[in-house]
């Protein structure tokens, strides 16, 4: 074998060398990597792991908050039964006599008179202060409104008086009251005055 040949020889000895060594230091470099590599993913799950450990400690579980169940509040209304009113049907008046000026009594124009009836008060109810004997229909000759100064109990009689005075002209001229409540309802039997005038004037 020549020099060039056995240069060639080591040439490609010494190539088939470094390559090995290469391909050697290649290999354990791949190896290494990969060992490394698994050991960075091993650690970051670890990791990540770790993490969501101590966030979940560090948040715990949210308990649902219920809906406040509602309240039912009973009040208690304490009603006072209110003393009944008396109804204008319990004031009753019976008309009992004419004590002045029976009726169609002759009057002459301009004439005054006293009116007077004797009553009772045949209801259930007494007659207060304030009640009125009220001019109720027809021609009033006058008179004015009676007020009872005296409660009148049931079953008691009493007189009531209204001065009056004749009207002028001739014929028979009527008049009307009625008892009435403090609110303006009349109640029992109509009184009436009657009188005949006979046109003449009365001498002063």
């Amino acid at each position: 074998m020549n020099r060039r040949n056995i240069l060639v020889t080591l040439i490609l000895i010494m190539l088939v060398l470094i390559m090995a060594i290469i391909l050697r230091g290649s290999t354990q470099t791949i190896r290494n990597l990969t060992m490394n590599f698994s050991g960075i993913q091993t650690a970051a799950v670890a990791t990540f792991a770790s993490n969501l450990t101590q966030t979940a400690a560090s948040h715990p579980t949210s308990t649902p908050t219920l809906a406040p169940t509602a309240t039912v509040t009973v009040i208690s209304i304490n009603v006072t039964e209110a003393t009944a009113t008396p109804t204008p049907s319990c004031y009753r008046l019976h008309f009992l006599a004419d004590e002045t000026i029976p009726d169609f009594s002759r009057m002459n124009p301009g004439e005054t008179f006293t009116k007077t009836w004797r009553v009772v008060n045949n209801g259930t109810c007494a007659w207060k202060p304030g009640f009125q004997l009220a001019f109720y229909g027809g021609d009033p000759m006058g008179g004015s409104n009676y007020t009872l100064t005296q409660a009148v109990n049931p079953g008691e009689k009493v007189d009531l008086s209204i001065p009056m005075t004749a009207p002028s002209g001739t014929g028979i001229v009527i008049g009307s009251w009625s008892m009435s409540g403090y609110y303006g309802w009349f109640f029992g039997e109509t009184l009436t005055v009657k009188i005949d005038l006979g046109g003449e004037t009365p001498t002063p």
